[in-house]
């Protein structure tokens, strides 16, 4: 057996950090604004495949030259958010705030209003709806049965201005986003003020910066990875499973920063012929 040199063993989760590439330096990214949340398999690989000299009948290897070298990041993540549901398909874009409020009367068949007030989520913060400016003109809206009808939702739109007052809202839903026919939410209903994100947008291919944070079992020997140009290889996928969790396996594709790209602040310390950089405290 083998003697241990050092106590950097690892079994811990990672910290995934991701902003639009070259817009939020990839080294200042922190955990509060800029992490996808809980995930675990999180790995960084390198790959690379072998150009061979061969000689003679027998083929013998007399050379051969390391080729096709690219480094791979893989993660599954679990939170099943509107920023993740974008950043799975290689989408920058900043999403809307999620509100949620309350209906304080029956939208009835055909309503072409609904009357609410806020209800935010609890530990939320940002989710309560308190000024008009929170329900813009357009807003998509999910509307909720309460009690044992929670999927009986209707996806609806503002078709104007709310207008507030004294803390309930009257939100406009005029045709064709109207209560359909045969179909009415009681008091208690939720609306949700949620952003709509497009499957499979063939426009949507935007780099991104990556940092990646872990931690050694003893210490708290830190190690992080930088990646200041990364593109999503793959990601989104929305899965419901009654026996265990499901979440978006993703695979990210690190590129080479250009010359101009490299020339910018810490950037040069990347340079132009490595994709990324790994500080380890082992």
């Amino acid at each position: 057996m083998a003697d241990v040199q050092k106590s950097a063993f690892s079994l811990t989760s990672a910290t995934l950090m991701m902003a639009p590439a070259f817009t939020t330096p990839v080294f200042d990214l922190t955990p509060a604004q800029h992490s996808v949340g809980m995930t675990d398999e999180v790995n960084v690989t390198l790959d690379s495949s072998i150009n061979s000299l061969l000689n003679g009948v027998a083929q013998a290897t007399v050379d051969s030259k390391r080729t096709g070298v690219a480094s791979g990041i893989t993660a599954n993540v679990f939170e099943m958010t509107a920023a993740n549901f974008l950043r799975s398909q290689g989408m920058g874009g900043q999403p809307l705030q999620m509100k949620r409020l309350v209906t304080s009367a029956v939208t009835a068949s055909g309503a072409v209003s609904i009357t609410a007030t806020s209800s935010p989520v609890p530990g939320e913060v940002g989710s309560d709806a308190t000024a008009i400016a929170d329900i813009p003109a357009g807003s998509t809206l999910l509307i909720q049965r309460p009690g044992g009808e929670t999927d009986f939702v209707f996806p609806t739109k503002t078709s104007g201005a709310v207008t507030l007052s004294g803390g309930t809202f009257t939100i406009p839903i005029a045709a064709p986003y109207a209560i359909p026919v045969g179909m009415s939410f009681p008091i208690g209903t939720l609306i949700w003020v949620v952003q709509p994100i497009g499957i499979a947008n063939i426009d949507a291919d935007d780099l991104f910066g990556v940092k990646i944070v872990g931690t050694l079992t003893n210490f708290n020997r830190p190690i992080v990875a930088v990646f200041p140009k990364v593109r999503i290889a793959k990601g989104f996928q929305l899965s419901f499973s009654s026996t265990q969790y499901t979440s978006m396996p993703w695979e990210m594709s690190p590129l080479l920063l250009s010359l101009t790209e490299a020339s910018g602040g810490r950037l040069a310390e990347v340079g132009t012929r490595q994709q990324g950089l790994v500080y380890v405290g082992g």
